[in-house]
């Protein structure tokens, strides 16, 4: 059983955002480079929650020494590896359609759905990618027993 990490709530959102605002600024001035950055950073936070710039920035900014954080929960390091890489490896397949000028329409459309989905993560705290790490947890999950603390 993998074990919890603790982590900001608030900074999770914030680096969310600040991915979501980079691809639809990309999509705004059609500019797939941009696409290629925000991939490649969170494919970097994928790696680890250290190597997330946006997520760091803001859990420094509003750390408070001696103060009991009310913002911090606890997530399966599991779950966050797999929605950074997940909306990494989407956003860089939107890049390779670009790049490659193969559906260029499409792959703009994609991009903004894409966009909206981070968002939809990031503001209203739905996210698909956690939906479907969910269900491949029970559906690839062997038996076990019910022993110890789960993530939640």
């Amino acid at each position: 059983m993998q074990k919890c990490v603790m982590i900001h709530d608030d900074s999770l959102r914030f680096s969310r955002a600040v991915y979501g605002a980079l691809v639809l600024a990309a999509f705004l001035i059609h500019n797939y480079w941009l696409v290629l950055v925000t991939s490649l950073l969170m494919a970097a936070g994928t790696v680890s929650l250290k190597l997330n710039i946006p997520y760091q920035l803001h859990a420094l900014s509003v750390k408070k020494p001696g103060k009991n954080d009310a913002s911090m929960i606890s997530k399966d390091p599991g779950e966050i590896t797999f929605v950074s890489g997940m909306t990494a490896a989407m956003l860089f397949a939107g890049f390779l359609l670009l790049y490659f000028g193969k559906f260029t329409d499409f792959a703009w459309i994609y991009v903004l759905i894409v966009v909206l989905l981070i968002f939809l993560a990031c503001f209203v705290g739905f996210c698909v990618a956690t939906m479907m790490y969910v269900f491949f947890k029970k559906a690839f999950a062997q038996k076990t027993t019910r022993a110890g603390r789960t993530c939640g």
